[in-house]
């Protein structure tokens, strides 16, 4: 079978181009953060309080601080790993004494944040009307972020000539976070994902604070087997210089970041992994005669490898006939129609289950009742999904791109494309009792020690090096 290995990096001359415009995103976001600076009323006091801040610095520690963080999902309002990082990680810096502000679009889903101020910005009419089970954070994003992708000026939209949603909500969330900060001065700014890094930068020039920029992954991982979103790199890129730090979720993307796609320098990058929350997932898992359940849970996007999941599962079927086993595609996306479809034509959609979205309050039981996690993704940074595996118990099969395989030894990894590697591995976890027992145990224990207070606790110590 002639499955694609790999996809190619943008060539130089793209690579020149996009460096270029790169540079004009920058003096744009610059320039236009402080033409609004005297509407907002807020020149004098923002500069008193960088002043004030330069004097004392942010190094006694993460209690007391006052942050301003921004993300575009926070759960039930989410779609993937991102969401669930944003949580954690800010109610355990709430616990920890620091003061969360977090900014994210309106929308009508019911959100316990446990003691994290949420600032709702407005976007769109769809997003402000989505609810949990519909939500997609990213609905038309791309496209509209896209859109005003080839013009000269990104910052437009701050002089009243908007020509896209996702411009005016950066906009907003840069006014509102300028106009807060002025009646009660923040520390930093931390933002989340590459979306809301326009927001970031303004604030920064509007507000002379630091922002901290977690990258959860590059517009490389994102496109996969597709061509690379020359708009989404170049935001990167210029968004990257203006961070006055980053935070990558695995080394993995640490060195994409350092490498000469991005130039960013390796000593403001710390590399801080994802966390879990153990207890959560451990639940004792029922007895079975025999395993036979092989899960996928995520995004349905061509990222995380949906269609090598598929050809997998045919490939078992095919040579492993006698041992009945059930696959399960759980998740939403826009490729879940396409994935239905081959399905069907593969002719195994009978042994194969789209339940579509899953309520996190329901994800514990999923994954109790599963018994071989499987996640080929083309490019991954980390793989939030394999970790709340792991905590309950349940062995994983990944592919050598996933950024989670540097902390988590008991995966058996293959590459994402090769489906009979896969079918084997899956095979023989669900057959062999001792192979299967002693990878259970490794992965709950590694689990175990990821826990968000650490995390929490390696991100505070980010902060205090600003």
């Amino acid at each position: 079978m002639n499955i694609p290995q790999s996809w190619k990096a943008p060539s130089s001359i793209v690579e020149t181009v996009v460096v270029n415009r790169g540079k004009r995103h920058r003096q744009s976001w610059i320039a236009e953060a402080f033409s609004i600076r005297v509407g907002l009323l807020c020149h004098d006091s923002c500069n008193q309080h960088a002043r004030r801040r330069q004097r004392r610095g942010v190094s006694r520690g993460a209690a007391g601080l006052r942050v301003a963080m921004l993300g575009w999902e926070f759960p039930p309002f989410m779609s993937g790993g991102l969401g669930v990082h944003c949580e954690n990680l800010s109610k355990k810096l709430v616990a920890e004494g620091v003061e969360v502000d977090f900014f994210m679009p309106q929308n009508s889903c019911r959100i316990e944040a446990g003691g994290v101020n949420l600032v709702p910005v407005y976007y769109s009419e769809e997003h402000a009307s989505m609810n949990a089970a519909t939500a997609d954070p990213y609905y038309k994003l791309r496209q509209e972020m896209s859109f005003v992708a080839s013009k000269k000026d990104f910052l437009r939209p701050l002089r009243g000539k908007a020509t896209g949603k996702a411009d005016r909500y950066n906009a907003r969330v840069a006014r509102r976070i300028a106009k807060r900060h002025a009646r009660k001065p923040y520390d930093l700014v931390h933002v989340h994902g590459r979306f809301n890094l326009g927001a970031a930068v303004m604030a920064k020039h509007l507000t002379g604070l630091p922002f901290v920029w977690t990258v959860h992954s590059t517009a490389f991982d994102e496109a996969a087997e597709a061509n690379v979103d020359e708009w989404q790199y170049n935001l990167e890129r210029a968004g990257g210089r203006e961070a006055d730090r980053i935070i990558a979720v695995s080394r993995r993307t640490k060195s994409q970041l350092n490498s000469s796609r991005f130039g960013l320098k390796s000593g403001k990058i710390s590399v801080i992994y994802n966390g879990i929350d153990a207890k959560r997932f451990a639940a004792e898992r029922p007895a079975k005669a025999r395993r036979s359940t092989v899960l996928f849970h995520g995004r349905l996007t061509s990222q995380k490898g949906p269609k090598y999941f598929l050809l997998a599962a045919h490939d078992y079927l095919s040579r492993f006939s006698r041992h009945r086993a059930r696959f399960v595609m759980s998740g939403k996306g826009h490729l879940r129609d396409n994935l239905e479809c081959f399905a069907r034509e593969l002719r195994i959609n009978r042994r194969v289950s789209f339940p579509g979205f899953i309520p996190e309050r329901r994800l514990p039981a999923v994954y109790s009742g599963s018994d071989v996690f499987v996640l080929p993704s083309v490019s991954e940074p980390f793989g939030i999904t394999v970790l709340e595996a792991a905590a309950a118990g349940v062995p994983s099969v990944i592919s050598k791109t996933c950024g989670v395989g540097e902390v988590l030894n008991s995966c058996l990894k293959v590459d994402y494309w090769d489906v009979s590697a896969i079918s084997d591995k899956v095979h023989a976890l669900l057959t062999d009792d001792g192979l299967y027992g002693r990878l259970s145990e490794k992965s709950r224990a590694a689990a175990n020690r990821l826990s968000w207070d650490s995390i929490a606790a390696e991100t505070a110590e980010v902060y205090a090096g600003v």
